[in-house]
Protein backbone atom coordinates (compact mmCIF):
# COMPACT_ATOMS: atom_id res chain seq x y z
CA UNK A 1 0.00 0.00 0.00
CA UNK A 2 2.95 2.31 0.65
CA UNK A 3 3.96 2.01 -3.01
CA UNK A 4 0.47 3.03 -4.10
CA UNK A 5 0.60 6.15 -1.93
CA UNK A 6 4.01 7.06 -3.33
CA UNK A 7 2.73 6.52 -6.88
CA UNK A 8 -0.35 8.69 -6.24
CA UNK A 9 1.72 11.51 -4.74
CA UNK A 10 4.20 11.39 -7.66
CA UNK A 11 1.33 11.56 -10.17
CA UNK A 12 -0.19 14.56 -8.40
CA UNK A 13 3.18 16.27 -8.20
CA UNK A 14 3.74 15.83 -11.93
CA UNK A 15 0.19 16.75 -12.95
CA UNK A 16 -0.37 19.99 -11.05
CA UNK A 17 2.51 22.07 -12.54
CA UNK A 18 1.45 21.09 -16.05
CA UNK A 19 -2.12 22.18 -15.42
CA UNK A 20 -1.05 25.44 -13.74
CA UNK A 21 1.36 26.38 -16.55
CA UNK A 22 -1.21 25.83 -19.31
CA UNK A 23 -1.90 29.57 -19.36
CA UNK A 24 1.75 30.61 -19.79
CA UNK A 25 1.69 30.07 -23.57
CA UNK A 26 1.20 33.25 -25.61
CA UNK A 27 -1.72 32.51 -27.94
CA UNK A 28 -0.54 35.24 -30.32
CA UNK A 29 2.80 33.61 -31.18
CA UNK A 30 2.80 33.24 -34.96
CA UNK A 31 -0.43 35.21 -35.34
CA UNK A 32 -0.98 37.35 -38.43
CA UNK A 33 -0.81 41.11 -37.77
CA UNK A 34 -2.45 43.69 -40.05
CA UNK A 35 -2.12 47.45 -39.80
CA UNK A 36 -5.36 49.22 -40.77
CA UNK A 37 -4.81 52.87 -41.60
CA UNK A 38 -1.79 55.13 -41.95
CA UNK A 39 1.13 53.85 -39.85
CA UNK A 40 4.63 55.33 -39.64
CA UNK A 41 6.24 52.38 -37.93
CA UNK A 42 5.15 49.46 -40.07
CA UNK A 43 7.21 46.45 -38.92
CA UNK A 44 4.38 44.23 -37.68
CA UNK A 45 6.82 41.75 -36.09
CA UNK A 46 7.14 44.16 -33.15
CA UNK A 47 3.54 43.50 -32.16
CA UNK A 48 4.07 39.84 -31.19
CA UNK A 49 7.86 39.42 -30.79
CA UNK A 50 8.32 40.16 -27.08
CA UNK A 51 8.26 43.15 -24.76
CA UNK A 52 10.62 46.08 -25.18
CA UNK A 53 12.31 47.52 -22.11
CA UNK A 54 9.86 49.61 -20.10
CA UNK A 55 10.39 53.31 -20.82
CA UNK A 56 11.68 52.74 -24.37
CA UNK A 57 10.93 55.73 -26.60
CA UNK A 58 7.37 55.45 -27.96
CA UNK A 59 8.49 55.40 -31.62
CA UNK A 60 11.24 52.77 -31.19
CA UNK A 61 10.60 49.00 -31.50
CA UNK A 62 6.91 49.64 -32.09
CA UNK A 63 4.29 50.32 -34.70
CA UNK A 64 3.04 53.90 -34.40
CA UNK A 65 0.54 56.24 -35.94
CA UNK A 66 -0.92 59.73 -35.63
CA UNK A 67 -4.64 60.22 -34.95
CA UNK A 68 -7.39 57.85 -33.86
CA UNK A 69 -8.37 56.40 -37.26
CA UNK A 70 -5.87 53.51 -37.35
CA UNK A 71 -6.07 50.06 -35.76
CA UNK A 72 -3.99 46.92 -35.39
CA UNK A 73 -5.78 43.66 -36.17
CA UNK A 74 -4.37 40.33 -35.04
CA UNK A 75 -5.73 37.11 -36.55
CA UNK A 76 -5.23 34.04 -34.37
CA UNK A 77 -4.87 30.52 -35.72
CA UNK A 78 -8.51 29.56 -35.18
CA UNK A 79 -10.79 30.37 -32.26
CA UNK A 80 -9.00 30.57 -28.93
CA UNK A 81 -10.25 30.88 -25.36
CA UNK A 82 -8.58 33.97 -23.85
CA UNK A 83 -8.35 34.66 -20.13
CA UNK A 84 -5.95 37.62 -20.10
CA UNK A 85 -4.34 40.13 -22.44
CA UNK A 86 -1.19 42.22 -22.01
CA UNK A 87 -0.36 45.24 -24.14
CA UNK A 88 2.79 47.34 -24.14
CA UNK A 89 2.09 50.79 -25.54
CA UNK A 90 2.87 54.49 -25.14
CA UNK A 91 2.35 55.33 -21.47
CA UNK A 92 0.50 58.62 -21.94
CA UNK A 93 -2.26 57.21 -24.15
CA UNK A 94 -5.33 55.03 -23.63
CA UNK A 95 -6.03 52.04 -25.89
CA UNK A 96 -8.98 49.72 -26.38
CA UNK A 97 -8.53 46.03 -27.10
CA UNK A 98 -11.54 44.55 -28.91
CA UNK A 99 -12.29 40.95 -29.83
CA UNK A 100 -14.40 39.60 -32.67
CA UNK A 101 -17.55 37.86 -31.42
CA UNK A 102 -18.33 35.55 -34.33
CA UNK A 103 -21.72 34.53 -32.90
CA UNK A 104 -22.91 38.15 -32.84
CA UNK A 105 -20.81 39.15 -35.90
CA UNK A 106 -19.49 42.25 -34.14
CA UNK A 107 -16.48 43.69 -32.32
CA UNK A 108 -16.77 43.80 -28.53
CA UNK A 109 -14.47 45.41 -25.99
CA UNK A 110 -12.18 43.01 -24.12
CA UNK A 111 -10.56 45.70 -21.98
CA UNK A 112 -9.30 49.27 -22.02
CA UNK A 113 -5.60 49.84 -21.36
CA UNK A 114 -5.46 53.11 -19.47
CA UNK A 115 -2.79 55.80 -19.20
CA UNK A 116 0.15 54.74 -17.01
CA UNK A 117 2.16 57.96 -17.13
CA UNK A 118 1.18 59.15 -13.65
CA UNK A 119 2.81 60.37 -10.45
CA UNK A 120 2.50 56.81 -9.02
CA UNK A 121 5.16 55.55 -11.48
CA UNK A 122 7.35 58.70 -11.51
CA UNK A 123 5.80 59.98 -14.74
CA UNK A 124 7.32 57.12 -16.75
CA UNK A 125 7.38 58.11 -20.39
CA UNK A 126 7.64 55.82 -23.39
CA UNK A 127 6.44 52.25 -23.67
CA UNK A 128 4.78 50.64 -20.66
CA UNK A 129 2.81 47.45 -20.13
CA UNK A 130 -0.84 47.13 -19.11
CA UNK A 131 -2.58 43.87 -18.24
CA UNK A 132 -6.23 42.95 -18.21
CA UNK A 133 -5.71 40.55 -15.33
CA UNK A 134 -7.02 37.01 -15.51
CA UNK A 135 -10.64 38.18 -15.64
CA UNK A 136 -11.48 37.69 -19.31
CA UNK A 137 -13.31 34.64 -20.53
CA UNK A 138 -13.80 35.14 -24.23
CA UNK A 139 -13.50 33.05 -27.36
CA UNK A 140 -12.30 34.71 -30.54
CA UNK A 141 -10.16 34.38 -33.62
CA UNK A 142 -9.32 38.11 -33.93
CA UNK A 143 -8.20 41.01 -31.72
CA UNK A 144 -8.13 44.69 -32.62
CA UNK A 145 -6.20 47.46 -30.86
CA UNK A 146 -7.13 51.11 -31.35
CA UNK A 147 -6.43 54.44 -29.67
CA UNK A 148 -9.03 55.94 -27.36
CA UNK A 149 -7.39 59.12 -26.10
CA UNK A 150 -4.01 60.74 -25.57
CA UNK A 151 -1.61 63.11 -27.27
CA UNK A 152 -2.46 62.03 -30.83
CA UNK A 153 0.77 60.02 -31.32
CA UNK A 154 0.06 56.38 -30.52
CA UNK A 155 2.31 53.32 -30.46
CA UNK A 156 2.09 49.64 -29.60
CA UNK A 157 5.15 47.45 -29.19
CA UNK A 158 3.65 44.17 -27.96
CA UNK A 159 0.36 42.36 -27.46
CA UNK A 160 0.08 38.98 -25.76
CA UNK A 161 -2.94 36.82 -24.93
CA UNK A 162 -3.15 33.83 -22.61
CA UNK A 163 -5.64 31.08 -21.95
CA UNK A 164 -7.59 31.29 -18.68
CA UNK A 165 -5.48 30.20 -15.72
CA UNK A 166 -6.79 26.88 -14.43
CA UNK A 167 -5.41 27.39 -10.92
CA UNK A 168 -8.68 26.78 -9.00
CA UNK A 169 -9.24 23.33 -10.60
CA UNK A 170 -5.58 22.46 -10.08
CA UNK A 171 -5.80 23.57 -6.46
CA UNK A 172 -8.94 21.46 -5.93
CA UNK A 173 -7.20 18.48 -7.56
CA UNK A 174 -4.20 18.90 -5.29
CA UNK A 175 -6.33 19.22 -2.16
CA UNK A 176 -8.49 16.21 -3.03
CA UNK A 177 -5.37 14.16 -3.76
CA UNK A 178 -3.79 15.12 -0.46
CA UNK A 179 -7.06 14.37 1.31
CA UNK A 180 -7.20 10.90 -0.24
CA UNK A 181 -3.58 10.27 0.71
CA UNK A 182 -4.34 11.25 4.32
CA UNK A 183 -7.46 9.05 4.33
CA UNK A 184 -5.55 6.03 3.02
CA UNK A 185 -2.67 6.63 5.42
CA UNK A 186 -4.97 6.88 8.46
CA UNK A 187 -7.00 3.89 7.38
CA UNK A 188 -4.01 1.60 6.94
CA UNK A 189 -2.14 2.87 10.01
CA UNK A 190 -5.02 1.62 12.22
CA UNK A 191 -4.58 -1.97 10.99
Amino acid sequence: MGKLLVLLSVCLTLLVPGVCNASSVNLLDGASVSLLGDFSGSDTSYVTDGFAESGTRWSKDSVWWIGKGAAIEISLSGEQNIGSISIQADSNDEYRVDYWDSAASEWKTAFTAGVTKTSENNWLSGLDMRESGNVLNLTTDKLRISAVSGDGRYSVSEVQAYAPTPVPPAFLLLCSGLGLLTLFKNRFMRR
